[in-house]
């Protein structure tokens, strides 16, 4: 048996490269010799290949040497193959080939794999909260992949996909128990949350396509629409006075200081309940984000060193789960007397939907980080000076929890007077 490497010249490309065959020849008393070529992956120049030696000549090709070990690979392997079969006493030429080419194919892993890769990477670098629109991305896609009945492939997502997945999100229904009753209701997605599930899929596209991954780059063309977003709601400085009195019950009292602490400071609430005595220096608490890694270096003030001298300057002894945390606020706030009747605003397709409640029952943690950011740049703060507390990296995402309220309004109007009104002292 013969197991040789060699090209056919007479058959390369425009560019003179051609492939690399190992081949296998066998030659038995009293039988034709046999004869079977099997490609490799692999292409090399016509000139720069050497018959005799069996492989590139050194010199002629400035990879020669890693070439040159690929090929021995590929006929060590096929050797391996050929004494495997050989002791099984299975041994035929197209036996070998079958083999080499399963072996050599390229591992092709399913969307899913992929995705799951890219996931536990982002889980490394990310926070548990900030990897969820993730997760969520991916049962959306579940679903989305069982309702189409066919596999999702990396290539298979194109412009046309972004609008069919749309069409099934918008499709979609919340279910939930109405509030105070055990009636189950169910609504359809608001554009926010179909927005925030395209966003997310062309982020991770953005990430394959730069890891360099079989990928349609059509979907760019994809446009994902916008609507305008409603006025943000936040607290008004006479309803954060109402918080700042102590409370009897102790489970509202622990979620007022969490959340009067979050006010003061601007702290997520992932950061809020992690604060320890060595987190304080120079009068500042002085971390790191744990979602976004930024150090932060926020000055105490009145309020925020009060709670925190309350609780020994350690929050971890006033902390509950984020869920109930947020449940706790709306009680709260109801429960002080924040009881404004509001209309929240959202979207669905064309259609503006309104619903009437009562403030307490939108407040959550973000609330407190919006109304320290509001009333610092009502107060005249610059807002990088704000953003180096609040960990902000752009103006993008800082921008989304500014509220103008109508004070502020109003203010703007007052020193535009002062500046450019009439002056009685003036004469006319």
């Amino acid at each position: 048996m013969n197991i040789r490497l060699m090209i056919e010249a007479t058959k390369a490309n425009k560019a003179n490269d051609a492939n690399v065959y190992v081949e296998v020849s066998v030659h038995t008393q009293g039988e034709k010799k046999k004869t079977i070529r099997i490609p490799t992956n692999i292409k090399v120049n016509a000139d720069s290949w050497s018959a005799k030696s069996q492989s590139v000549i050194r010199g002629k090709s400035h990879d020669y040497y890693k070439i040159n070990q690929m090929l021995i690979g590929q006929k060590e392997l096929v050797t391996e193959i050929i004494a495997d079969l050989s002791q099984k006493g299975k041994f035929q030429l197209s036996e070998i080939k079958r083999i080499y080419v399963e072996k050599t194919a390229p591992v092709i892993l399913g969307f899913f794999e992929i995705y799951d890769e890219f996931l536990t990477l982002r889980e490394q670098s990310m926070s548990r909260n900030g990897i969820k629109d993730f997760k969520t991305l991916k049962t959306h896609l579940l679903g989305f992949e069982k309702s189409r009945k066919n596999k999702i492939t990396l290539s298979d997502i194109d412009n046309g996909f972004f609008e069919k997945f749309q069409i099934y999100l918008s499709r979609l229904k919340i279910v939930e128990k109405a509030k105070g009753s055990d009636e189950i209701k169910s609504k359809l997605f608001a554009d926010s949350t179909i927005i925030k599930n395209l966003q997310t899929l062309r982020v991770f596209l953005n990430s394959q396509h730069e890891s360099g991954m079989p990928i349609n780059i059509s979907y760019k063309k994809f446009k994902i629409r916008s609507k305008p977003l409603p006025a943000l709601i936040t607290l008004e400085p006479d309803e954060f006075r109402l918080l700042l009195n102590k409370l009897e019950n102790e489970r509202l009292e622990n979620v007022r200081k969490l959340f009067v602490l979050q006010c003061s400071t601007g702290l997520r609430y992932s950061d809020v309940i992690k604060i320890k005595k060595n987190h304080v220096r120079n009068n500042s608490i002085i971390m790191s984000s744990t979602k976004t890694k930024q150090p932060l270096v926020i000055p105490l003030n009145d309020n925020s060193k009060e709670i925190l001298t309350d609780c020994n300057f350690d929050t971890s002894t006033i902390s509950i789960s984020n869920q109930k945390y947020n449940d706790y606020i709306k009680e709260l706030c109801a429960h002080v007397g924040i009881d404004q009747p509001i209309m929240r605003i959202t979207y669905r397709g064309k259609k503006e939907i309104q619903d009437p409640l009562k403030k307490s029952e939108i407040m959550s943690s973000h609330h407190g980080r919006r109304f320290f950011i509001t009333q610092n740049l009502i107060n005249g703060v610059r807002p990088e000076v704000i953003m180096s507390m609040t960990g902000h990296v752009d103006f993008r995402s800082f921008k989304k929890y500014i509220a103008v309220t109508d004070q502020v309004r109003v203010n703007a109007m007052d020193l535009w007077s002062k500046t450019f009104g009439k002056n009685d002292n003036i004469t006319q």
